[in-house]
C-alpha cells in the first residue's frame, strides 16, 4: 500500500507541474517564448473555457497587463474575439476584433491621453470601410477608404480642417532601386571564405540591423548563426551597403529595423 500511495503522489505532483508550465509561458523582449525567467519582459496567464483559450499577458517589470485575448487553438494561433492591448502605465492602446484568426469589425487606437488616436474597418482580414487617423483635438488627419483591401478614395488634413497633399500613413526602409537591386548587391559583394568553401561549410545567416531616419545602416546584429566563417563575411557585406531609402511614418523619416538572411550555398 505504501508503495502504491508513493507512486500515486509522484503522478499527481508531475500532473500538477505540467499544468503550471501550461498555464504560465514566458516571452523575452522580441516575445520568442523563452525559458530564462530572469531576463523574461512578459508572461502570459492561460485559462481554458468555452472551448476558447483564456490568455492575459503581463508586463514583468510592473507586473500590469500588457495584453487580454483569447484564442481557439492550443497553440494559441487564431485569435477570436476582443483583443486590448495597454501600455506599460495602464492606459489603453488598442483594440481589435478577431474572428477565425482574421480581423473583423472595427479596429480602434489611442493616443497616451486616451484620445482617439485611429479607427479601421475590416472583413475576414481586408480593409473594408473607413481607415481614419484623428490629431488629438478629435479632427481629422487622415481618411482613406478600402473596399476590399484595395484603397479607392484618400486624402490628408492640416489641424486647421485643410486638405493638404496626401502622403501614406507609413513605408518600410528600402534597399535604393528595389529588392532586386538588393540582391544583385548581395550577389556581386559578398566573398565566399575559401576557408569554409574547402570545409564544406554553408547555411543560412540571418543579420539584423536598423535603416536610420538618415537612411544609414546602424546596430548590425547577428540573430542566427551558421559558423564564424560565414557569419562575419554577413556581417561585412550587410555594414559595406550603401545608405538605403529610410522608412516612413506619417510622412517623416524614421528609424526601423530590418532582418536580412544571406545564403551561403555551395554548388555540387
Amino acid at each position: 500500500m505504501k508503495i502504491i500511495l508513493t507512486t500515486l503522489l509522484i503522478v499527481v505532483s508531475l500532473c500538477s507541474f505540467a499544468q503550471h508550465k501550461r498555464d504560465t509561458i514566458y516571452f523575452d523582449k522580441a516575445w520568442a517564448v523563452t525559458k530564462q525567467i530572469d531576463s523574461a519582459k512578459y508572461y502570459r496567464i492561460i485559462k481554458e473555457a468555452d472551448n476558447l483559450y483564456y490568455v492575459t499577458d503581463y508586463f514583468i517589470e510592473s507586473d500590469s497587463v500588457q495584453m487580454t485575448g483569447a484564442f481557439k487553438d492550443y497553440a494559441q494561433t487564431i485569435k477570436e474575439g476582443e483583443f486590448l492591448y495597454y501600455r506599460k502605465g495602464g492606459t489603453i492602446s488598442s483594440k481589435m476584433i478577431y474572428k477565425d484568426g482574421k480581423e473583423n469589425g472595427q479596429m480602434s487606437s489611442f493616443y497616451d491621453t486616451g484620445a482617439l488616436y485611429s479607427t479601421e474597418e475590416f472583413i475576414n482580414g481586408l480593409n473594408n470601410g473607413d481607415y481614419i487617423v484623428y490629431y488629438e483635438n478629435g479632427k481629422i488627419k487622415r481618411k482613406e477608404t478600402f473596399n476590399n483591401g484595395v484603397l479607392k478614395e484618400k486624402a490628408c488634413y492640416l489641424e486647421n480642417g485643410k486638405k493638404t497633399k496626401y502622403f501614406p500613413h507609413s513605408s518600410p526602409a528600402e534597399f535604393k532601386n528595389g529588392r532586386a537591386a538588393l540582391m544583385s548587391y548581395l550577389a556581386q559583394h559578398i566573398k565566399y571564405p575559401k576557408e569554409a568553401q574547402e570545409m564544406g561549410i554553408q547555411g543560412k545567416v540571418y543579420i539584423q540591423f536598423v535603416v536610420s531616419d538618415k537612411g544609414k545602416i546602424i546596430n548590425v546584429v547577428l540573430k542566427k548563426s551558421v559558423h564564424p566563417l560565414l557569419d562575419e563575411e554577413a556581417i561585412r557585406v550587410v555594414k559595406s551597403m550603401p545608405n538605403w531609402n529610410p522608412g516612413s511614418f506619417e510622412g517623416k523619416a524614421v528609424n526601423s529595423v530590418f532582418s536580412l538572411p544571406i545564403t551561403f550555398s555551395l554548388s555540387k
